[in-house]
């Protein structure tokens, strides 16, 4: 099954994040580890924030075991961690037509569990089909572990995901009976499309 990994590092740099892909050679979409579907790495003014898809918690426990773990160590950013890495399992992820993933965008939703996101998303035209015409880059919901569910999604900007929450959001999710959300907008830094698929 594959799992959504959410790290946090207050403080840490994009300097000390671009010398711990230096350091493990990780250069583009090219050079993406084995098992990696999407990494994004986003900063605000708290520090970083990743938001990974791997195909499994097997092959994140591998990479991070055989090469991530010591190269975030070596950069200094293993030290500003706030915690272990949420590792939440995907309930649903896919590939919008957005071209230009500049902005994560994570939402929190405890209260509202996979029954209600699936009642919501089932009344937004974004996600008839393959959801292939949805306007994000990508999407993905996954079981958090109070039962609720958290978004990680790739947008091309802040006002497209603002105009998609209006026409679409809004609707479908007081229908489902979701209230207020509060999305953390960050601006991405770096973006790894993995071999896996999604």
């Amino acid at each position: 099954m594959s799992v959504l990994m959410v790290m946090e590092a207050p403080g840490a740099t994009r300097e000390e994040y671009d010398r711990a892909n230096e350091i493990m050679g990780i250069h583009g979409d090219e050079d993406a580890p084995e098992g990696l579907i999407q990494h994004v790495a986003a900063f605000d003014d708290e520090g970083l924030v990743i938001a990974d898809v791997w195909d499994s918690e097997e092959a994140l426990d591998r990479f991070f075991e055989e090469r991530l773990g010591a190269a975030l160590d070596e950069a200094g950013v293993l030290g500003k961690s706030s915690g272990p890495p949420r590792r939440l399992p995907v309930h649903n992820a896919l590939s919008g037509q957005g071209s230009d993933g500049n902005v994560l965008m994570l939402i929190d939703l405890d209260d509202f569990g996979t029954d209600k996101y699936d009642e919501m998303v089932a009344n937004m035209d974004a996600h008839v089909g393959d959801g292939s015409q949805h306007p994000c880059v990508t999407h993905v919901a996954a079981r958090s572990d109070s039962g609720g569910v958290v978004v990680a999604d790739l947008w091309e900007s802040p006002q497209a995901f603002g105009k998609f929450g209006e026409e679409q959001i809004g609707p479908a999710g007081a229908a489902a009976g979701l209230g207020p959300i509060e999305p953390r907008i960050i601006p991405v830094h770096n973006r790894v499309r993995g071999k896996a698929a999604v």
